[in-house]
């Protein structure tokens, strides 16, 4: 496989994300209200609050994005009707034959989304701490990380699911898979 076949996988990948978050929009952000609200106050006023409400509200945030995660998986996976068919096992199957034979795609998948995080964390980072004033900096940080939960790492776990997706809707099953003459034996 190549460099583009991977972009490819990724670019079907966020295409697909965008249409399930665009689709299920007000359940990815119900979900996320919880880290937005964290995070903006974890930046804002964290290092004023007692170290138990900190770690109870990261807590809270990690278990919300668990709850997030869990729900993209099962519209995006179990209740989609062209997966449906297929078992928990068959789906694992294909997802690990994909795996197997498309590795460079999925390592292409982690440059990708290592990518995006430059973009979409450090730099904006490194923007509040160049061109913002001191003063105003925590503000705008918090803002930023408020913005970023419903929207940036919403999108990036609905992206990782839709990459999985297109894995298991790509792999083979096992018994094409294993056949000595290969998947197109039948043909």
């Amino acid at each position: 496989m190549t460099l583009s076949s991977g972009l490819r996988l990724s670019r079907d990948a966020a295409r697909w994300g965008v249409r399930f978050y665009v689709r299920h929009f007000w359940i990815v952000l119900g979900l996320s209200l919880v880290p937005t609200v964290q995070r903006f106050v974890a930046v804002r006023w964290g290092q004023d609050l007692p170290a138990v409400v900190n770690i109870a509200a990261e807590i809270l945030t990690g278990a919300g994005r668990v709850l997030l995660l869990y729900v993209i998986l099962r519209l995006a996976i179990v209740n989609d009707p062209e997966l449906r068919p297929l078992d928990r096992d068959a789906r694992w199957e294909r997802l690990g034959s994909f795996a197997k034979r498309r590795r460079y795609d999925v390592v292409v998948q982690f440059l990708v989304l290592g990518a995006a995080f430059f973009v979409l964390d450090v730099l904006p980072n490194l923007a509040i701490e160049h061109w913002v004033a001191e003063d105003r900096r925590e503000l705008v940080a918090s803002l930023l990380v408020s913005a970023k939960n419903p929207t940036v790492i919403a999108f990036t776990i609905v992206w990782m699911v839709g990459v999985a997706r297109q894995m298991i809707l790509s792999g083979e099953p096992r018994e094409a898979a294993d056949s000595p003459a290969g998947p197109d034996a039948d043909r």
